[in-house]
């Protein structure tokens, strides 16, 4: 739980999920902690299951890519059937998520090509498979999706702008198999140093440190964050979909989830919904609180809860 960790460790917790590259001794400054204190604390943290990896957020779109995602229900189907539609999902190349839903859909993939006929063949591939067991799909193009930090770790957060980290919409920008390689070793987990990934890429350290920067320069990579275990930590995870009477307030509510402390990603989408907010709360009470809260403050039509049960797949980017 959440509540069982002190200041320090939540302090700590939010600095890596601001960066996850930052170095530990440059995160024990930053919090006035001795440097030994703070690696007893990451060890403990990652020993214990609060913290399941580390991750590059990138701009798939200025690598080329677009991601487009499916919900689905299983229809008429056996325990053994499902796992092996999500077995054959999870091992496709394409394919960067895998969940199982609560509510409304059974499962949510996302689908990662170089255009919108490549992710055609990947669905026609998949319906010759396996049409008799799903039905009620739903596709959705990603336009953009907004990162929020997670200020519900740390105690006054609330209410400040930590930044944000903002993909899609934009050109594909010059990159090369060196490139690629680097990326492909930080989404496994971006705290490797320059000196252990010079050992897989038998490149010098400096090489690898100036290709970083320029990635980072270019925007392909946009920032650094953990994957929390959140069920460690006495929180439950949401997908939230809006529509509106109106766009006129987009930028307000864009501001709105900016600011608030449980909101930790806002996506837009080419489907019947206007925008899409992903939460983590700590119980259904605090989620409805904050549906709630919306809708007095906008002029909301309609919305659909999704909620996760568990993740089988989630990678930032597949195989290239």
């Amino acid at each position: 739980m959440l509540e069982k960790l002190d200041l320090k460790d939540r302090k700590l917790l939010f600095e890596l999920d601001t960066n996850a590259r930052r170095p530990l001794s440059e995160i024990a400054k930053r919090i006035m902690v001795n440097k030994n204190t703070i690696k007893f604390r990451f060890a403990r943290l990652l020993k214990e299951g609060y913290i399941s990896g580390f991750y590059p957020v990138l701009d798939i779109s200025k690598l080329g890519y677009l991601s487009t995602r499916v919900y689905f229900n299983f229809f008429n189907t056996t325990p053994e059937k499902e796992n092996q539609i999500l077995a054959y999902l999870v091992k496709h190349r394409l394919v960067g998520v895998v969940a199982e839903l609560e509510t409304v859909y059974d499962v949510m993939i996302s689908v990662i090509t170089t255009d919108i006929y490549e992710f055609e063949k990947f669905w026609n591939e998949f319906k010759h498979l396996f049409r008799d067991s799903f039905q009620n799909e739903k596709i959705n193009i990603f336009t953009k999706v907004i990162h929020f930090k997670r200020k519900y770790l740390s105690q006054n957060t609330a209410q400040k702008d930590f930044g944000e980290q903002i993909i899609g919409g934009s050109q594909k920008n010059d990159f090369d198999d060196t490139d690629i390689s680097i990326i492909t070793l930080l989404t496994k987990n971006c705290r490797k140093s320059a000196l252990e990934l010079s050992k897989h890429l038998k490149l010098p350290p400096r090489t690898i440190l100036y290709r970083i920067k320029q990635l980072e320069k270019k925007g392909i990579i946009q920032g650094y964050r953990i994957n929390l275990n959140l069920e460690k930590l006495g929180y439950e995870y949401y997908k939230i979909n809006f529509q509106l009477h109106s766009l006129k307030n987009s930028k307000e509510i864009e501001s709105f989830c900016k600011m608030n402390k449980n909101i930790v990603f806002m996506d837009f989408t080419i489907s019947d919904y206007d925008f899409e907010i992903d939460i983590e709360v700590k119980n259904k009470a605090e989620l409805y609180s904050l549906i709630k809260e919306l809708k007095s403050k906008f002029d909301i039509k309609r919305y659909e809860i999704i909620a996760f049960k568990k993740y089988h797949k989630l990678q930032s980017i597949v195989d290239i």
